[in-house]
């Protein structure tokens, strides 16, 4: 009786008290996301506040080379993360520059 118990793992047997793990991927993904968009946040900032003329343009180009790197980055790793990250990039970033745009 107690070999039948010994090869049983804890959780079967309703001893261990520990719950399962959570993968911890989804962590990893949302990661990559928010640190994308905050470096979106970051240099939208610094080109808005940093310059007077052409911020709006060099903006523009950081982005767009921030949404190449993403992809570039998706295709290499085979994670939709990435591309997910890419696309948010480019959607945040093209409505910001054209709300800023219209305001100054």
């Amino acid at each position: 009786m107690e070999e039948e118990n010994i090869d049983k793992e804890p959780s079967a047997t309703g001893g261990g008290g520990l719950p399962p793990e959570q993968p911890k991927h989804q962590n990893t993904g949302m990661k990559i996301v928010g640190y994308n968009i905050l470096a979106l946040i970051i240099y939208t900032l610094l080109c808005r506040l940093g310059s007077t003329d052409g911020g709006g343009i060099l903006d523009a180009f950081l982005i767009a080379i921030h949404v190449f790197v993403c992809i570039i980055t998706a295709i290499g790793s085979r994670s939709w993360v990435w591309l997910l990250s890419g696309i948010l990039v480019l959607v945040i970033g093209f409505s910001t520059c054209v709300g800023l745009g219209g305001i100054g």
